[in-house]
């Protein structure tokens, strides 16, 4: 045993004798003791002789002192960040260089402890790429990374000068964990072995401690301006952009199978320099391509084979990527032409590829169009990304709309939308969107930009079928439906045509009238490139640039309850009264209702009527002044009232997905009613939001009437009425109908032989009603303009005289929040 730790010691001590041999000028090359004792790592770092080596003894200029005891030289670790650009991440490690260390003049034989500090050696991570350099607060251009290491060269400092700790920073490509592999000296994480070259009066050579770099963790630590590697990855600021052309057909050589990707290099020709670095003239060194394992033999530039290379590259909080780089281009944007530079990926497709895989990775799906690249400058310093698409393959916007011609990555844009919620009743689904914008005075995303507009991709099949909703009064009208076509694969979309700006949130509502579904039943499937296996597509605009957002269930903010596909029921009413007297006491109150549910629609009527001169009640109002009379109707049928607009009175109207609908009328109003007609065979308890109180009965409503006199509230249930049909405003008809038709109209369905079926059925229905018609004229139905026909060949298999899809309006009524109720009550 004994023998074996001499042979240890032995060796450590020629290790430290080739460490510390150096050769003359500032030729000097380290030796780290991981490249030298690689099988000694679990020797204890105190083995590690201090003494310096006879060799050295007689100062002779053919050594260097190595001893870290006789310098005051010093790196201590304060933090690290990791930041974003151009589609990679890069790692920054910030230090503190120093002379604080006690010096032991009794093993300084050099007089080391007031040497010079010229060149500072660190044993970074030889698998990681150092990109950039801070000394100081500047970019330190004098390094080289090679095999021993990373040399800061030239930094030329005296003991006073790092006196008070002068800042390093050094900037890695990707997610790194540590700068450096574990110091053979102490084989401890984290740690750095360095070195110091410096110079005495008598020697230029003379010192080379060998040291190990101290942690100092700082909380809270705020990285010194400039020292962080910054580049601009703005495609406004590139030069180059990369387009894709198609994949050619497959061939078959020597029995194998070949596929080619074709893609094209071209100048830009609209470059604006940005805030960071002025890319506009930068020669482009390499380009880089996020793609799957598929067997890339072969990139051809412009006809002639280029060189390239691929490799795994990691993301913090994602999975890892393939990554295809081709190098060594030297590109300038006059070399490009006018049409650009063809550039060719060859694949060889093997027996066992999966047949529906291409060449760029799940968050660029090739088979859409698109492929994620990122185009990096000779200096590191311009590094664009962007996806490459053939033209045309995001639909166009409706007109009117704000239209960006700019792909940017989601990451890199102050916009984001996320699915947020979904809520379910026995017969709708809704989805919950919300809509951020970040583009606060701190914004630090490499797009800053406030919303203009956003589409959400539709199955055409339920296009006609949605109910839309939103927060904000101010935006009801302004979302427009595109239809789309089963038959062709036209896409149907739904675009909001406004969104936040600044630092703030909106939330978006879309209803389907069909209880418990899924993502999958509203949203096209291969909508735009990119979308992958992910269920739902969209896309947000700004004026400049545009975001794509791919989304599936998993991906829901709040997610369902357990044991359920929704969470349970509408967002809690917001009930006007705090101490209700009766309903029954009010002079004016909604007391009975009427409904008829037909196989696809289905009408409710609220009688709003004043009670009998002789009768004792309490007005709520005094005679003149204004009453809120509100019904607690429930999200979903606020959605679908809003975006269809057959609701009548539309004056005075408020509508809110958490209080339903607010009617504002006189004191002194005559007998009228609120009538309204929703898509679905659907019930009251559908329609009227369930469980407001302990003491609401089942299948029933809560009506709330408030004035200056107080608050009253009932609970109104409904009788089936087989004669209501409801009967829509028409509007002139001088104007068209564009092919994208505003909320909320309806689209025309396809079926014309049953349209005219109906209205055939209508008209008998209207002749035999004639006499029924108008004995109700004087009555309460008077006063809706004829809203409802009345009349009927049999009630129970009563047909409506028009489908909500007869005819297309453009009503300027109540979206989410309605019409603004007036003042002065």
């Amino acid at each position: 045993m004994r023998i074996r730790a001499l042979l240890v010691l032995c060796g450590l001590c020629l290790a430290a004798a080739g460490f510390v041999s150096a050769q003359s000028g500032l030729e000097f090359v380290p030796r780290f003791t991981r490249l030298l004792k690689q099988d000694l790592s679990s020797v204890a770092s105190y083995l590690v002789p201090t003494e310096q080596p006879t060799l050295c003894a007689n100062n002779n200029g053919n050594c260097c002192q190595a001893d870290s005891y006789a310098s005051p030289y010093g790196l201590t670790y304060v933090n690290s960040t990791q930041q974003l650009f151009g589609g990679r991440t890069y790692t920054t490690f910030f230090y503190q260089f120093h002379s604080n260390h006690l010096c032991n003049a009794g093993l300084d034989d050099a007089q080391c402890c007031t040497a010079s500090a010229d060149n500072i050696w660190v044993d970074v991570d030889p698998t990681l790429k150092v990109k950039y350099v801070s000394f100081n607060g500047q970019r330190l251009a004098n390094t080289e990374q090679g095999e021993f290491g990373l040399k800061l060269g030239s930094v030329n400092l005296r003991v006073d000068d790092a006196k008070n700790s002068i800042p390093v920073a050094v900037t890695v490509e990707g997610a790194a964990d540590s700068l450096c592999p574990p110091p053979g000296l102490a084989p401890i994480p984290g740690l750095c072995e360095l070195v110091v070259q410096g110079a005495t009066s008598a020697n230029p050579n003379a010192c080379c401690p060998t040291t190990i770099t101290v942690s100092n963790l700082q909380s809270n630590f705020v990285p010194p301006a400039g020292s962080a590697f910054q580049c601009a990855a703005s495609l406004d600021n590139s030069p180059f952009k990369l387009e894709f052309e198609g994949v050619s057909a497959a061939q078959t050589v020597a029995g194998q199978q070949y596929v080619s990707y074709n893609f094209r290099l071209i100048a830009t020709g609209s470059c604006r320099a940005d805030g960071v670095h002025d890319c506009c003239h930068a020669q482009l060194s390499y380009l880089d391509m996020k793609v799957t394992d598929l067997g890339i033999t072969a990139v051809q530039l412009d006809g002639k084979s280029v060189g390239f290379s691929t490799s795994s590259w990691n993301e913090p909080n994602t999975a890892s990527y393939r990554s295809l780089v081709v190098d060594n281009l030297n590109l300038v944007a006059d070399d490009l032409g006018a049409v650009g530079l063809p550039l060719t990926v060859t694949v060889r497709l093997s027996a066992d590829s999966n047949p529906g895989k291409d060449l760029c990775d799940s968050s660029s799906d090739l088979s859409q169009g698109g492929c994620a690249y990122y185009l990096h400058s000779e200096d590191g310093f311009c590094c664009p990304s962007g996806l490459a698409l053939p033209t045309s393959v995001v639909p166009p916007v409706p007109p009117g709309t704000c239209n960006p011609p700019t792909n940017v990555p989601a990451s890199e844009s102050s916009m984001s939308l996320a699915y947020y919620e979904k809520t379910c009743s026995s017969s709708s689904t809704t989805f919950n969107f919300l809509l951020a914008n970040h583009n606060d005075a701190a914004c630090k995303y490499g797009y800053c930009a406030d919303v203009c507009t956003w589409s959400l991709y539709l199955d055409p099949s339920v296009a006609s079928q949605v109910a839309v909703g939103h927060e904000l009064a101010v935006n009801n009208g302004k979302q427009v439906i595109t239809p789309g076509n089963v038959a062709t694969g036209t896409l149907a979309a739904l675009t909001f045509t406004y969104g936040p700006a600044g630092a703030s949130t909106t939330n978006f509502y879309v209803t389907l009238p069909a209880s418990a579904q899924g993502l999958s039943a509203l949203c096209a499937r291969n909508a735009l490139p990119g979308q992958g296996n992910k269920a739902c597509a969209a896309v947000v605009r700004s004026k400049n640039v545009y975001t794509m957002v791919f989304f599936d269930e998993t991906d829901v903010f709040i997610k369902p309850a357990d044991g359920s596909s929704c969470t349970s029921g509408s967002p809690p009413p917001a009930p006007a009264c705090s101490n209700p007297k009766p309903l029954a006491d009010s002079c004016l109150a909604v007391r009975s209702a009427r409904y008829n549910t037909m196989s696809a629609s289905a009408v409710f009527d609220f009688a709003l009527v004043p009670a009998d001169a002789s009768a004792t009640c309490v007005p709520p109002s005094p005679p003149g002044r204004n009453v809120d009379v509100q019904i607690q109707l429930s999200a979903a049928a606020v959605d679908q009232i809003s975006t269809r607009g057959q609701v009548r009175p539309k004056a005075n109207l408020a509508l809110d997905r958490t209080s339903g609908a607010t009617w504002t009328v006189t004191s002194t109003t005559a007998a009228t009613s609120l009538s309204f007609e929703v898509q679905g065979p659907l019930s009251l308890s559908d329609v009227c939001r369930q469980g407001v109180s302990p003491d609401q009965p089942a299948n029933s409503c809560v009506v709330e009437v408030t004035g200056d006199n107080g608050c009253f509230r009932g609970y109104v249930s409904a009788s089936a009425d087989g004669r209501l049909i409801w009967v829509s405003e028409q509007e002139s008809r001088s104007r068209g109908v564009d092919a994208a038709v505003v909320v909320p109209a309806v689209v025309v369905p396809a079926v014309v032989l049953l349209l005219a079926l109906l209205v055939l059925a209508a008209w008998y229905r209207r002749r035999r009603s004639q006499k029924y018609a108008t004995s109700v004229s004087s009555g309460s139905a008077g006063d809706l303009n004829r809203p409802l026909a009345a009349g009927s060949l049999r009630d129970d298999l009563s047909v409506p005289s028009a489908s909500p899809s007869d005819v297309q309006i453009r009503v300027p009524g109540a979206s989410q929040g309605g019409a603004a109720a007036p003042g002065g009550r």
